[in-house]
C-alpha cells in the first residue's frame, strides 16, 4: 500500500522548503507556523495544536518584498509523532496576482 496517496491527488505542483507563515482566525490571534511546502492552491504547515477540519484561517506569507494575504480552509490534519500537527490548507480566497506569484515561485521563475 502506498503511503504517498495524497501527493497523487494534488493538481498543483508544490515547492518544498521551510518558510514562516502567520495564520489566524476570528477569535484566535495570529500565530507563526512553519510551512513545509506551498503551491498556488494551498500549503502544508506544522502547528502546535489542531485547528479543526474545515476551519477558515487567514494566511500571511512574507517572501522577500512580497507579502501574500489569503483566506484558506483546513482540509487535512494529522497528529505527528512529536505531538505536533500537520495541517493542509486550501486557499479559498486569494488574489489572482498572488496565486500567479506562488505558481512562478514553485516553478523556479
Amino acid at each position: 500500500m502506498s503511503t504517498n496517496t495524497v501527493s497523487e491527488k494534488r493538481s498543483e505542483k508544490r515547492h518544498g522548503g521551510k518558510m514562516e507563515v502567520v495564520i489566524g482566525t476570528h477569535g484566535m490571534p495570529g500565530r507563526s507556523v512553519t510551512a513545509l511546502n506551498i503551491s498556488a492552491s494551498g500549503l502544508y504547515c506544522i502547528c502546535d495544536e489542531p485547528l479543526g477540519d474545515l476551519t477558515r484561517v487567514d494566511v500571511s506569507v512574507n517572501m522577500g518584498d512580497n507579502q501574500v494575504m489569503a483566506r484558506a480552509v483546513v482540509i487535512r490534519e494529522e497528529e505527528l509523532p512529536d505531538s505536533k500537527w500537520g495541517i493542509g490548507l486550501f486557499f479559498t480566497r486569494i488574489r489572482f496576482e498572488d496565486r500567479q506569484f506562488f505558481a512562478r515561485y514553485v516553478n523556479g521563475e
